[in-house]
């Protein structure tokens, strides 16, 4: 195999995973969650086939338009409501619902 082809399939894999980790965070801030833990995302993409660790994700998400703040325990994203009067587990329980349902997609 050559390496150009090799490189090109690397940035192909990148730009689908920015794509996939963008497309999360806007349905988690249409849905009004505005924080997420960044082991659940890791997790998310490692069931989409992605291999990336907490600190990556740090690094991939440092510039996001989408992200306000983004630690290795949790994702803030830009513009969301303020965590004041949701409930944690029910922002969890959402989450949840949405990765599988994204999941279910990607199945089809």
């Amino acid at each position: 195999m050559k390496i150009s082809s090799l490189l090109s399939e690397n940035a192909n894999y990148n730009a689908q995973m920015r794509n996939d980790i963008n497309a999360y965070l806007v349905r988690l801030k249409a849905n009004d969650i505005g924080t997420v833990g960044t082991d659940m995302m890791v997790d998310e993409l490692t069931d989409m086939g992605y291999s990336v660790t907490p600190e990556s994700l740090v690094d991939i998400l440092s510039n996001s338009k989408y992200v306000s703040k983004v630690t290795v325990d949790t994702i803030d994203l830009a513009g969301a409501p303020s965590g004041g009067n949701n409930d944690k587990e029910k922002d969890r329980e959402t989450v949840k619902k949405l990765a599988v349902k994204t999941a279910n997609k990607r199945i089809k």
